[in-house]
């Protein structure tokens, strides 16, 4: 609560040290160094996804618990920021991103923010609870934006997403607002605020379902570095505005990027069956009018029956119907397209070196050099390994199929390991199957290793793609056999 907020300090959190993150955001690849799988994609669209990341807002474990079953999201590739998603009248309206998620946002480039949510009075919200927020000391300043740094800095996540929808406030509070975030910019530039669309200038909440001269201030005068848009600009009732189409050109006439506008999308009741009129969204055969915004992006596992259907969901959410990002869908129609349409696959592999053991994070088993260890259920995000950028792209000679799946009864590292069936092989003809994105410097003298086992003999190489569009292939040394062999 705001009160507890703005005691707290690190010096007198005595469980600090287990929930802070100390892996670093990792700086990924310039979109414009990445190919795009299809020629609809646009380097410049940009995702935000709203997650509820863990069952609930308060009680959460710093890293992981012994049971399998957890949100393992696994398509970082596709988001460009994680809002920790979490907040309640009765639990803790303030939610810190918990540090087994900044640890594995950040291994794969991906800025995460906690949330400050301050309910509608139907949900128990409270005026009392925004003026506490917005007090001045006796210098004029806001000891509530001091404090949103520190915490974040301290915790190690970028910043904070503000959902301001209690009703009660007037046209000075909707002033300090918008200057306690200047505030919190000026103290740390670096630090990220996004600003959900419905506090309006006069300090009413109003959802505009654009950007418009009613919510624009936010983003404006070195305050919030993006907004997050209403959910409405798809409904019938305002299809035919435009809402997206206006908040683009608002954009541009003020100033404003409008891929830091991101178009709301509330997947959290149907997830793949969400429908969503997709060409008021679209610009063109290769733009967006905005970014995307999803509320509720872990409904894919929220709404799924059993870890198969979560698996399934997520591949048609986040890529397509048909598991791979070439294919794309050019109908107009509402139903659900994979977000690989709009949005390239980002990576943050570069640098000398790169390794992976393609863990989801969690498993019924624990292995180690190819031995199991463990046969606990467990779950511990800060443990998941860099998945493949490309779910999938498999080009098959002959009448060759292979199928992708995980692997959670054999693994070398971890609780899982990438799993290929060959349902069927023509002999003499081959499977590339591309995994990475990558920007990797390599050195003379470099190696290059995979563990690996098989259930049959199978010749196996690895090619690398160079910056000059050469492609080296090295052979594997080893036969494979039913026994994992560096």
């Amino acid at each position: 609560m705001p009160d507890k907020f703005l005691e707290w300090s690190a010096e007198n959190d005595k469980d600090l040290v287990y929930n802070q993150s100390r892996v670093p955001l990792t700086k990924r690849i310039s979109p414009d160094k990445l190919s795009p799988s299809n020629q609809n994609q646009n380097k410049k669209t940009k995702i935000v996804a709203l997650s509820m990341m863990n069952s609930q807002t308060s009680g959460n474990p710093s890293r992981g618990t012994t049971k399998f079953e957890s949100y393992t999201f696994d398509y970082w590739q596709y988001i460009d920021t994680l809002v920790y998603w979490g907040g309640s009248s009765g639990e803790g309206i303030i939610v810190t991103p918990s540090a087994d998620v900044i640890d594995e946002a950040h291994s794969n480039g991906v800025p995460v923010l906690g949330t400050i949510f301050l309910p509608p009075k139907e949900y128990g919200g409270k005026v009392d609870w925004v003026k506490t927020m917005l007090k001045k000391d006796e210098q004029g300043q806001y000891p509530f934006a001091s404090q949103m740094v520190k915490v974040a800095k301290t915790y190690g996540f970028e910043g904070w997403f503000i959902n301001e929808e209690t009703q009660g406030l007037n046209a000075d509070d909707a002033a300090n607002m918008k200057a306690l975030i200047q505030q919190v910019k000026k103290e740390d530039s670096s630090l990220q605020i996004m600003w959900y669309d419905a506090m309006t200038k006069d300090g009413k909440v109003d959802w505009q379902n654009q950007l418009n001269d009613q919510n624009a201030t936010f983003v404006q005068d070195k305050a919030a570095d993006a907004m997050f848009l209403n959910f409405w600009w798809t409904q019938n009732n305002l299809a035919d505005q435009k809402l997206l189409e206006k908040s683009n050109l608002y954009a541009k006439n003020h100033n404003i990027d409008p891929y830091n506008i991101y178009a709301g999308i509330d997947v959290q009741a149907k997830d793949v069956q969400t429908p969503v009129k997709w060409n008021l969204l679209e610009k063109g055969n290769q733009a967006t009018q905005t970014s995307i915004g999803l509320y509720a992006a872990s409904a894919t596992y929220t709404n799924a029956s059993n870890w198969d259907d979560f698996q399934n969901r997520e591949s048609a959410f986040w890529v397509n119907q048909k598991a791979d990002p070439r294919q794309v869908d050019h109908s107009v129609n509402e139903s659900w397209t994979g977000l690989s349409k709009y949005v390239l696959e980002k990576s943050a592999i570069s640098g000398n070196e790169f390794n992976t053991n393609f863990n989801l994070g969690n498993g019924y088993n624990y292995f180690k050099a190819g031995q199991k260890i463990s046969e606990m259920d467990w779950n511990d995000r800060s443990l998941a390994g860099i998945l493949p950028s490309y779910r999938w792209i498999i080009d098959n000679e002959g009448k060759n199929k292979i199928s992708p799946s995980f692997d959670f009864a054999n693994a070398y590292n971890g609780g899982n390991s990438l799993k290929f069936m060959a349902e069927h092989l023509d002999a003499g003809k081959s499977s590339n199957i591309t995994l990475f994105a990558s920007d990797l410097k390599i050195a003379m003298g470099a190696k290059f290793s995979v563990s690996m086992r098989s259930d049959q003999a199978l010749k196996v190489s690895a090619i690398l793609e160079l910056a000059n569009g050469q492609k080296v292939s090295i052979a594997g040394d080893k036969s494979l056999t039913e026994n994992w062999s560096k």
